[in-house]
């Protein structure tokens, strides 16, 4: 009882394929809030100048919210 399907081909296949996948799924590690927690270690500020298109501007700033928001950036 309880096993029987491992003595079919298709179940020892399933379980040669699916063995790996389990194996890795363990290796895998969870950091907080995931991406957040990630952008707030690496992502700073960013300035630009008056030099700077209206699109970069727009982008940094929109970036820069991000910060404000996720990580307290002032």
């Amino acid at each position: 009882m309880g096993m029987h399907w491992l003595k079919r081909p298709v179940g020892r296949a399933r379980l040669l394929l699916l063995l790996p996948l389990m194996i890795l799924s363990a290796c895998g590690t969870t950091t907080g809030s995931g991406g957040a927690d990630v952008f707030c270690r690496v992502a700073q500020p960013i300035r630009w100048s008056a030099a700077d298109t209206d699109e970069t501007i727009r982008q940094a700033k929109g970036h820069n919210a991000v910060g404000r928001s996720l990580c307290g950036w002032r």
